[in-house]
């Protein structure tokens, strides 16, 4: 338990150091303090999930696979700012290891819950009606996505996913763990749409949206970690 708050304080101070940083434009030194949020947030999960004794191990170990995930796509997205001649393949990579990180992440509130499979198709579903809507409503919100639309629409996919089956399962199991995973994904969410409007949209780059993004994002990873932490084995579940 010591260590999970250890670097879950450190990691809190690290990412509003960066920040910080990240407000102020793109360098190595942010991309330093980006790997060290990062990490701090992935060591967050693996040490709440070796302190709860009471977890179930499927669910912490898909969220660490999720984690680190996330965490190559972290440095993936900002050295396409320090290497922009490959910012293409960059940006790519990004979305590649997040898209698979959400797949870890849905899948872990998936299997924990025992979801009957015509639970997961409707959220299977609804994920793809969001994304879709999205998308191909970006003329409306002025998002111009040019040949990245077929990546951004698999992406979206898999993270509202991710947002629908937790939230699903916070008012269907009311447990702690769940819910904190279904505020974490929405902010995690919420972090995205401002990406969105960053990388595809103009006029989204300024210092504060850079701060929004990256605030929601760390706050939404920090909460997917503390989940692990509040799982509990005690709880009987039933297919929901």
């Amino acid at each position: 338990m010591p260590y999970y708050y250890v670097t879950l304080s450190v990691g809190l101070v690290v990412s509003v150091v960066f920040l910080f940083f990240r407000a102020r434009g793109t360098s190595i030194q942010n991309l330093f303090f980006k790997i060290v949020s990062s990490l701090c947030y992935l060591l967050t999960m693996v040490f709440a999930f070796n302190a709860n004794p009471h977890n179930y191990p499927a669910y912490g170990s898909l969220l660490i696979m999720g984690g680190i995930l996330g965490l190559c796509g972290d440095i993936a997205l900002d050295l396409k700012y320090i290497y922009p001649q490959d910012a293409n393949s960059y940006l790519k990579a990004g979305f590649l290891f997040f898209l698979v990180g959400h797949i870890f992440y849905s899948g872990a509130v998936i299997y924990h819950n025992r979801f009957k499979w015509w639970w997961v198709l409707i959220c299977v579903v609804i994920a793809v009606a969001i994304a879709c809507t999205t998308v191909f409503s970006a003329n409306i919100m002025k998002v111009h996505y040019g040949k990245y639309r077929k990546v951004v629409l698999a992406y979206v996919v898999f993270l509202t996913l991710t947002t629908v089956v937790s939230i699903f399962a916070a008012f269907v199991t009311k447990e702690k763990a769940m819910i904190v995973m279904a505020v974490g994904s929405v902010l995690f969410t919420l972090s995205d749409i401002v990406l969105n409007f960053t990388y595809f949209s103009r006029g989204w780059d300024k210092p504060f949206h850079l701060f929004l993004n990256h605030f929601l994002y760390y706050a939404g990873q920090y909460l997917i970690a503390a989940s692990i932490i509040l799982d509990r084995k005690s709880v009987v579940r039933e297919r929901v």
